[in-house]
């Protein structure tokens, strides 16, 4: 039953409410005009990342051809640069206007999340997972906390903590989780973003992911065996610009005893379905493919 949940995220974004977009503020409007010059600068004319977005592209949709290699190339850089302004954007926005900016499909997976078992809902840099941790944070606050690695650059580190707690959530780094856990018991939900590189981490679950071999981080994993929690695959999807949906897809039952890695890989079919459906939100620019199966 698992399995095919969480093979099955909506075939086609919900529609959105009765209510409409909501209107364009002059500050993102602006935000836009700038990072669309910026990242057309940076990308285009200086060649930032070029040969890593290519091939990955390449290697990713090989049956593509060098005209639509090129349209997801352009496009994933115009929306990287949405995805910039958004985040700056985000350090004013209120709560009203990310509510009717972000979605939930199905919030009652965040209203069932409770302690002392808290969910684990394993994101992916689809889309804005900025905006997405924000959205879940308005309706989680303190009770939400956010595994992340913390920044070597202090200014760097100052910003995206001011952005990332606005809303109240915790930002533990990653290594630290159990720690707090032990400390904190009202933790609700743990968020964390499952499709990078698991370079440092000792649990790796080797799979074919977009054509080619893949290491996956198994933390989402783990944690949800531990705490025995359900964990979720988080689904964003591009409504507009400036508008997403958020869907909470469920990798597992209940005390299903899953095998190891099984939950893993459904977290990574459902992430290759989406980037599959909207390859220019998924972040192309990393080197996710350093590691070699050995």
């Amino acid at each position: 039953m698992a399995d095919e949940r969480a093979a099955s995220p909506s075939d086609s974004p919900p529609a959105l409410s009765q209510q409409g977009p909501p209107p364009m503020q002059l500050g993102l409007r602006v935000r836009y005009g700038v990072a669309r010059w910026l990242f057309g600068l940076g990308y285009g004319l200086l060649g930032f990342r070029r040969a890593t977005i290519r091939d990955n592209l390449a290697r990713s949709f090989p049956g593509a051809d060098a005209r639509a290699l090129r349209a997801m190339r352009r496009e994933f850089i115009a929306r990287q640069s949405e995805v910039f302004a958004e985040i700056d954007y985000a350090r004013k926005m209120s709560a009203d206007e990310l509510r009717t900016r972000v979605r939930l499909v199905n919030p009652q997976a965040l209203t069932n999340a409770q302690a002392p078992r808290p969910a684990i809902f394993a994101g992916a840099h689809q889309c804005n997972f900025e905006w997405l941790l924000l959205r879940a944070s308005l309706e989680l606050g303190e009770g939400l906390l956010a595994l992340y690695k913390p920044l070597s650059n202090e200014r760097a580190e100052r910003y995206f903590r001011t952005v990332w707690t606005r809303f109240g959530t915790r930002l533990v780094p990653a290594k630290s989780v159990l720690r707090e856990l032990a400390r904190f018991r009202e933790a609700r939900g743990i968020g964390l973003v499952a499709d990078q590189v698991p370079r440092s981490s000792p649990e790796k679950h080797w799979l074919e992911f977009l054509h080619q071999p893949t290491a996956f981080y198994m933390g989402p994993e783990l944690l949800g065996r531990a705490l025995r929690s359900t964990v979720y695959y988080v689904s964003m999807r591009r409504v507009a610009r400036g508008q997403y949906d958020i869907e909470f897809v469920p990798l597992n039952e209940p005390g299903e005893k899953a095998p190891s890695g099984s939950i893993t890989e459904r977290y990574a079919r459902a992430l290759e379905r989406d980037v599959q459906a909207d390859p220019a939100g998924w972040w192309w620019s990393h080197r996710r493919w350093k590691l070699s199966k050995k």
